[in-house]
């Protein structure tokens, strides 16, 4: 199992809630990050310093 940190992001791209959790591999944090985002704006999802993805909105400045 691996250890991700997911950062649940509102619409100001700033960190709303920060979520962390062991999963077998990026897919399955994806998956997690994809049903956290349903109520949010957007979902980024990181192992370390690597960003795995983001699931949502797409950033912007």
């Amino acid at each position: 199992m691996n250890q991700y940190r997911l950062y649940v992001l509102n619409p100001e791209e700033h960190v709303a809630a920060t979520r962390e959790a062991q999963f077998p591999d990026d897919i399955s944090a994806l998956k997690e990050a994809g049903e956290i985002q349903a109520d949010h704006f957007a979902v980024e999802v990181w192992m370390g310093e690597r960003l795995v993805g983001r699931i949502g909105a797409e950033f912007s400045l």
